[in-house]
This record gives structure tokens, C-alpha cells and sequence, in this order.
């Protein structure tokens, strides 16, 4: 393929720096092969008063957007990349002329009376690259998001008296829309078989579905895939373990949304790895067998204020594994933290029992985990888990019960405190 370059000139520290654009040669993992783009690469560049055709490509620190229209059909309007930070957008105005697009993304910037127009996602970020936004809009509705839990007279974080500090632990990027979700270049087409899983092995791969999956057989795989079913109170995939003893279901590299409403799967002999889900009422619910890993779980939607709307919750179970994941239960664009992280219980079953939870990066909830006081607990640990200071009441309740190991690795994302539990 023809690569076509072109050349914006911004004003850079020190001097004038000089951004080409190219087609067909982005890193963006959601990048499509013919999109074109203005990179950035200089850091403490301004790109000032430009009208542009293409998309926006931030690869460099302490970059300033300003005065600016954007106009773009591809996959993001303007994209911070991982890693890049100190980015700036202020009084600039973006168009986005394609589906699914976003306007800005992917996070890690702070964006002031920023327009976004005609973008299926507005203002993308994540825990791991966070965003503000303020005096903004989307489709001229009011738009803004910050990390920071606002409410007056309830935050009550903990002192870690007694543990040791550990280094804040990320092996990797943590999961968000760079590494989870459909893959680039995937093409999607519509499902056209049946939405009760009983055929044993059955493999979905690259299919479009529109309505909630029943899993009744074993060796199921779902990946590369988008599944939308709003589902109020019920499951989007349920795991009918309970009536077929070796059904199982593996979910890779797929987009789970509810539209607003309904779980995201259920209840047990399930992995789920790389999977962005999200716009539903709650998560996963983790029970035997149950591994998560790898994925972004975000974008809970409020229902009731009786209701108590967490990320994962199990009520017991045995054999479970929750690895290197993003789990958001606070929720920057409505501030609100939602219950729970992680809410932990043994109502329906005889203990919670070889439970791993590891290498995640948490934020939100009342506690951010929530461990029942009445849990009968085995082999529960966490461990090398990150937290953002922004629940209600502190970041744990009650990880000091027997059965409970709590690794002193355990530390707030700033400044790599252990966390200990709350009141």
C-alpha cells in the first residue's frame, strides 16, 4: 500500500518542530490500515489554530492542543498514545464522520471547553491513563469526567499503620482500549446461530450478537466478537453449570456491552481474557472454576440507590482467579463509586475457598473491596493489587478475617501505600 505524507508545522520547546502524517502507518492497535494521521512526536509541542482532515496522533509528553478543529473518519479523532503523558486539549473543536469512532482517547489528558460532535465514545480514558474533563461537551451536552471521588464528608482513607510499603506493580500496561476488545482488522459479521449454546466445542469467532447467550455444553468459545443484550436483572452470558455439569465457556478478545442494563456473565467454569466490558448494571459473577484476566471491566450504570452495583461479586465458590485486570467500579463521568471492586461473600455456598486475586488495578466502590464480616473463607489471597483513592470509605473492609491473606503489596496507586482495611 501507497504510504501518503504530509507535513503540520507546530510550534515545539525551543523552536519549530516539524509532524508528518502517514497512511497505513499507525501503531494504533485500533487503527484501520488506510487511516491517515498527524503524529506528534516532539515533546512540549503546540499545535495551535489547525484545521484538520486527519487524526491526531499524540506520541510525545507535554503536548498542548489549542484552537483546533479536527475532522476525521476512522477509528479516534484525537489519540493520546500509551504511556504519553501531560497531554493538554483546550478550546478545540472535533468531528467525528465514522462509526464506532472516538473523539478523544485514549487517556492520560486533561481536556478544558473541548466540543466533541457526532462520536460514539466522547471522552475515552481508563484507570490506567485517566482523564479530566471539564467545561466540555458532547453532541453539545454537558461533559465531565475526573478520577477524584468529590462528594464531601465520606472519604476516610487508611493509614497502612503496620505494614511495610510495596512497589506499585505493573508488569504490563494495564488492560483498557488499547489491549482489550475486538482486535484491529477483525471483520465482523452478524451471528446467525442459535443463542442456546448446546452443541459441545461450538466456537463463535468474529461474529456481531444481538441478543443474551445461553452456555448448556461444554468447550464453548466465544472470541473476537461484539455481544450487545440489555437484560434487566438477568445475565448477558450465563453458564448453565448448574444443569449441565461440564459446561464451560472461554471468551477472548470480545466487547461485552448491556445497553444500560443487566450482568455481564455468570456463574461459574468460565474464563474471560481480554474482554472489555461495560454500559451494563454490574459484572461478573465469579463462582467455581471462574477466571478473569487480562480485561476491562467499566462503565457500570446506575439503577436504584437500593441496589448494590459492583464490578465481580461472588457469594462463594472454590478454584477462582482474578488476574491483571482493570476494574472500575467508580465512574469519573457521573461520580459515582458504585459498592464494590470486588464484593466477596459465602451466602450461597458452604465457604469461599482458593480464591487468587492478583496484579489488578482497582478504583471506586463504597470499599473498594468488600469482604462480608460473616465470609467463611480458604486460601483467599491478594496480592500485588493497585488502588485508586477514590471510594467512599477506604479501599478494604474487613481482609484481616481467617482465611484472608492480605500481602502488604497491596498499595494505593499514589504515593504506594499499603492498603489496610477500613472502620
Amino acid at each position: 500500500m501507497a504510504i501518503g505524507v504530509a507535513i503540520v508545522v507546530v510550534v515545539a520547546a525551543g523552536g519549530i518542530a516539524a509532524a508528518a502524517y502517514t497512511s497505513g502507518g499507525s501503531e494504533s492497535q485500533s487503527s484501520s490500515a488506510d487511516e491517515k494521521a498527524t503524529v506528534i512526536s516532539t515533546d512540549g509541542a503546540v499545535v495551535d489554530g489547525k484545521q484538520l482532515t486527519t487524526a491526531l496522533h499524540i506520541k510525545a509528553n507535554n503536548v498542548k492542543v489549542v484552537n483546533t478543529t479536527v475532522r476525521h473518519r476512522g477509528t479516534a479523532a484525537i489519540r493520546i498514545f500509551p504511556g504519553v503523558h501531560g497531554t493538554v486539549v483546550e478550546n478545540t473543536e472535533v468531528f467525528c464522520d465514522g462509526k464506532d469512532m472516538v473523539g478523544v482517547g485514549n487517556g492520560g489528558y486533561t481536556a478544558t471547553k473541548v466540543k466533541v460532535h457526532g462520536c460514539a465514545v466522547g471522552f475515552q480514558h481508563y484507570a490506567g491513563a485517566p482523564a479530566t474533563v471539564t467545561d466540555s461537551t458532547v453532541d453539545d451536552k454537558p461533559y465531565k469526567a475526573s478520577y477524584a471521588f468529590t462528594e464531601q464528608g465520606k472519604k476516610h482513607p487508611t493509614t497502612g499503620t503496620g505494614l511495610v510499603a510495596g512497589p506499585v506493580a505493573a508488569a504490563k500496561p494495564w488492560p483498557g482500549p488499547d489491549n482489550t476488545g475486538v482486535p484491529a482488522g477483525t471483520t465482523l459479521t452478524p451471528y446467525t446461530g442459535p443463542y442456546a449454546i448446546t452443541q459441545e466445542n461450538t466456537v463463535i469467532d468474529g461474529k456481531i450478537l444481538t441478543d443474551c447467550v445461553e452456555i448448556k455444553a461444554k468447550n464453548v468459545t466465544i472470541k473476537r466478537s461484539k455481544i450487545n443484550c440489555k437484560n434487566k436483572g438477568g445475565m448477558i452470558i450465563r453458564v448453565f453449570d448448574e444443569l449441565v455439569p461440564d459446561a464451560s465457556l472461554l471468551v477472548e478478545d470480545t466487547e461485552i456491552t448491556g445497553d444500560g442494563e443487566g450482568l455481564g456473565v455468570g456463574f461459574g467454569h468460565y474464563t474471560l481474557r481480554r474482554v472489555n466490558m461495560h454500559n451494563l448494571n454490574e459484572g461478573p459473577r465469579v463462582s467455581d472454576g471462574a477466571v478473569i484476566e487480562d480485561s476491562w471491566i467499566h462503565g457500570l450504570v446506575f439503577t436504584d440507590e437500593k441496589d448494590h452495583q459492583d464490578i465481580l461479586q461472588t457469594t462463594g465458590g472454590t478454584g477462582m482467579i482474578v488476574r491483571h485486570n482493570t476494574l472500575e467500579a467508580f465512574n469519573p463521568a457521573t461520580n459515582d463509586p458504585f459498592n464494590a471492586g470486588f464484593q466477596l461473600g459465602s451466602e450461597t455456598a458452604p465457604k469461599l475457598s482458593d480464591l487468587l486475586v492478583e496484579n489488578n488495578l482497582f478504583s471506586g466502590g463504597n470499599y473498594t473491596v468488600n469482604l462480608r464480616p460473616d465470609t467463611k473463607t480458604e486460601k483467599v489471597v491478594f496480592r500485588n493489587n493497585v488502588f485508586v483513592q477514590n471510594s467512599r470509605y477506604g479501599a478494604a473492609s474487613n481482609e484481616d478475617l481467617p482465611g484472608v491473606t492480605w500481602e502488604a503489596t497491596n498499595v494505593f496507586l499514589d504515593g504506594g501505600k499499603p492498603v489496610t482495611h477500613g472502620p
